[in-house]
């Protein structure tokens, strides 16, 4: 499809960053592609290089999801922007599902899949993010979307902007999703399954969890100040709780992790890299 832009962001997941550029080749040969590689160690830009000449490969020091996915979009030139994880493994429809359901609906900001993993199942977002599944048959306005894959019309992206670099990991789709809705425009869920594998770029690292907690208290003091106090608390108790009796000694060191976060009043810095 000559109309999309396709970024794709990847740390250290070579198998999966070429599989997912395969794919890409085999289906999307005419779109502009766009590789950001955030400071991988596995040999997974010279892979991309060797491998994928055609694509723009931008090497970049790991400073977040976020600002991966912000350089990437910045190079863009096409008119309509896709930014996905190196995870999501597409298939032919996929992303012109997402393309027609923007082009149906004017102030489309955000579209995005209904994501599966490999055994087939929905992905879950939790208890809050289930009901966008329920009797989904077409394009639906929700609050939020995942960031594994998005669309974006580019006179959205100009209006909105990119990802908000504050967020290193987690929550980063969830303030772009509110600051599109705040500005007036649609964020999109469509019945259009796409196997996303999750994970891959994530270690087993206490600092990943608690920059999850990290970023939603961010989100809450930014977006709802009336409820962030109540949030903190609630964070807070729940992060003595798992330290007193969680057996996983990584969890237990995140949870101690966002925990002096929370002592020390600090939530604009992130934890990683």
């Amino acid at each position: 499809m000559r109309a999309l832009s396709i970024v794709v962001v990847s740390h250290n997941a070579k198998a999966v960053l070429l599989a997912c550029l395969g794919r890409l080749w085999q289906h999307y040969p005419e779109a502009e592609v766009i590789v950001v590689d955030s400071g991988s160690s596995d040999g997974s830009a010279e892979a991309v290089q060797e491998g994928f000449p055609q694509y723009r490969l931008i090497r970049s020091q790991n400073r977040g999801y976020p600002a991966a996915v912000n350089q990437g979009l910045a190079a863009c030139t096409r008119d309509y922007l896709v930014q996905m994880n190196s995870d999501v493994y597409l298939e032919a429809g996929d992303l012109e599902a997402l393309w027609q359901a923007a082009r149906a609906e004017p102030k489309a900001a955000l579209v995005g899949p209904t994501l599966v993993t490999p055994q087939g199942r929905l992905q879950s977002f939790g208890p809050l993010y289930a009901p966008y599944y329920w009797n989904l048959r077409a394009p639906r306005a929700v609050a939020w979307i995942s960031g594994a894959l998005t669309l974006m019309p580019r006179a959205a992206y100009e209006a909105v902007g990119g990802m908000d670099e504050r967020f290193f990991f987690y929550n980063d789709d969830l303030e772009w999703c509110a600051r599109a809705r705040r500005k007036g425009w649609r964020v999109l869920l469509v019945p259009r399954r796409v196997l996303h594998l999750g994970g891959s770029s994530t270690p087993k690292d206490p600092r990943f969890l608690a920059e999850g907690y990290r970023g939603g208290l961010l989100f809450s003091r930014d977006y709802f100040p009336a409820l962030h106090g109540l949030h903190r608390k609630v964070v807070w108790l729940e992060a003595h709780l798992r330290i007193r009796l969680d057996p996983d000694p990584i969890r237990k060191a995140g949870y101690g992790l966002i925990l002096n976060k929370i002592n020390e009043g600090d939530l604009d810095t992130p934890f990683l890299p």
